[in-house]
């Protein structure tokens, strides 16, 4: 029986479903070079049998976990939402399998803390015809939880918004094509109509059309000052209204998350809107849904005509929003060290589990957003490993250090659950030894595709600690001698992977680590990111390297120190 663990019923029978078995540096009065001197006079453990343990890490487990983490019944994991406690809950069943102890609040297996944030429950809509000194309101209606409306959000409405409705036809420019379709028209601070695409009858330029599509939502949002953008798509009434249904889903989706101390994001200052057919014919002036058909064949069929015109129509979108405390977890297992002195220092490995959850459609209506790679890869990694490392300890293979394995939350809203570990640590920071992070770890990148290569980008290493960096291509050499693709480690580097994901609240505080990566692709932050586009083999392959990588450091004689003046002077400012 599980004492320590109460799982929600739904977890546990997905877990039947799936399974059947089971500024800290070194000592302060030595210098950089009294330390190296002092690591290479010593002898180093032997760590072979430790590593022959690297193989109970396998592809076939790696997938099981994350057919579960990833699958659409965990819905996309995100922070305050329904499938993020499931997943906390799964880890720690694992966890306590795998028989590693619990290193949470009260013994347990959670970090508990509370985050803020915004929770619309309501969007109400007021439409006015404004007329010289007279106003009347001339429709009104509000959308909720599973209660659409005649508008539903594409992107924003968190805030709320008030302007002139102003139709743009196509909301197309381009001065060398002839084409203008805001010409005399007032944008700045009004909502503007448009079509959402040619009409399918329509023959055009296909690539003029395309680069036009593609820069309008942009120009009129924020060169041209718009307040929203209603877009007139859906011509069938029914079809409409099941998409607002599915829309309306995400209405009370929590945003703007935050820690209760720091500041956190008021909302999108902007509207983008879909509208039904029989709003459309309202906006327009018209008579009926006929005649919303033949203006947009005629504006579709000469894109050089202009067509545009401001109506006496005012549309406000008020959100109906308050603050809401969100009871958040990371997950701590703990597998102690057997040194009587090392033991007392820790290596930290994190991986982050929460990702998009329930967010808004792609092109096929999937509106799960699995994060298999981002960063399912990265937890089930970590899993395993933490299973491995276990047995190898069960098994008389004991490391110096301790190992702490630290599944973090809310990474995707601003690395708060690391954050909120780092501020409250449940080993010393000035005794952690460094920190080894695994964030979308188990994709094949543009680089490398159809390369037959097998590699894993490195940042950080070399840059923090000439220990750590040696330390990590001692434990390469001796196991799986991937490529240690250096190209994104770099201070300097425009992407700044260096302190976009957890380790940066370890290395903010001096602490050197190693964040593993395996490259951006297209299916980022998208509900494409699915189990079936992850590299099982070659995140086999990456597991085993982390998991000799912590012997090595574990192992080590002397802890790795930061010794890099310009990685410490970032750190600083």
């Amino acid at each position: 029986m599980l004492k320590s663990l109460r799982l929600t019923a739904f977890a546990a029978l997905l877990l039947c479903l799936f399974f059947s078995d089971g500024w800290a540096s070194g000592p302060e009065a030595r210098s950089v070079a009294d330390h190296h001197a002092s690591a290479d006079a010593e002898n180093s453990r032997d760590n072979a049998a430790f590593f022959e343990f690297r193989e109970l890490i396998t592809a076939e487990l790696l997938y099981q976990h994350l057919s579960v983490l990833a699958g659409d019944s965990l819905m996309g994991r995100g922070t305050g939402q329904q499938g993020i406690d499931m997943a906390a809950d799964y880890l720690a069943y694992w966890l306590e399998r795998y028989e590693l102890t619990p290193k949470g609040d009260d013994g347990g297996w959670f970090q508990h803390f509370d985050l803020m944030a915004n929770r619309t429950s309501e969007i109400r809509y007021e439409l006015r015809q404004i007329s010289d000194a007279d106003t009347l309101l001339v429709w009104q209606d509000a959308a909720s939880r599973f209660e659409p409306s005649s508008f539903f959000n594409e992107f924003g409405g968190e805030v709320d918004l008030a302007g002139r409705v102003v139709f743009a036809g196509l909301g197309f420019s381009d001065a060398e094509a002839g084409v203008n379709h805001l010409e005399g028209l007032e944008v700045r601070g009004n909502w503007v109509v448009l079509f959402r695409e040619l009409h399918s009858d329509a023959e055009a330029d296909t690539a003029l059309v395309a680069a036009m599509m593609q820069q309008r939502a942009s120009d009129l949002l924020f060169r041209q000052g718009a307040r929203g953008l209603l877009l007139i798509g859906e011509t069938d009434v029914e079809a409409f209204e099941a998409e607002a249904m599915r829309r309306s889903r995400l209405i009370g989706k929590p945003s703007g998350i935050r820690l209760p101390d720091r500041g956190g994001r008021s909302g999108f200052a902007l509207g983008v809107k879909s509208v039904s057919p029989d709003m459309a014919v309202m906006l327009l002036g018209l008579n009926e849904a006929s005649e919303v058909e033949a203006l947009h064949r005629e504006v579709s069929e000469d894109l050089t005509r202009n067509r545009s015109f401001t109506t006496d129509l005012h549309l406000s979108s008020r959100a109906i929003r308050e603050e809401v405390v969100l009871p958040s977890r990371n997950v701590l297992a703990f597998i102690e060290g057997c040194h009587p002195e090392l033991k007392q220092e820790v290596v930290v490995l994190s991986a982050h589990y929460d990702h998009m959850g329930i967010g808004q459609p792609d092109e096929t209506g999937d509106m799960v957003y699995n994060g298999a790679d981002d960063n399912g890869s990265g937890t089930v990694t970590t899993l395993a490993i933490a299973k491995a490392a276990q047995q190898a300890k069960a098994e008389g293979h004991c490391l110096d250090r301790s190992l702490l394995f630290l599944f973090v939350t809310a990474e995707e809203h601003g690395l708060l659950g690391s954050r909120y570990y780092s501020d409250n640590p449940v080993i010393p920071i000035e005794q952690t030894v460094a920190n080894f992070n695994l964030d979308m770890f188990g994709r094949i990148d543009y680089e490398y595709e159809g390369t037959g290569k097998d590699y894993i980008y490195i940042i950080g290493a070399e840059i923090i600690s000439g220990d750590l960096n040696r330390l990590l291509h001692q434990a390469n050499a001796q196991t799986e001698n991937l490529i240690l693709d250096m190209r994104y480690n770099d201070l300097d580097d425009r992407n700044q992977f260096y302190r976009r994901s957890d380790h940066w609240n370890f290395g903010r505080l001096g602490v050197p680590f190693i964040f593993f990566f395996s490259g951006l692709h297209d299916n980022y932050h998208q509900p494409s990111d699915t189990v079936d586009r992850i590299a099982f083999e070659l995140l086999e392959k990456r597991a085993r390297l982390i998991f000799a990588t912590l012997a090595e450091v574990a192992n080590s004689p002397v802890r790795p120190v930061v010794d890099n003046q310009a990685f410490i002077e970032r750190t600083q400012r």
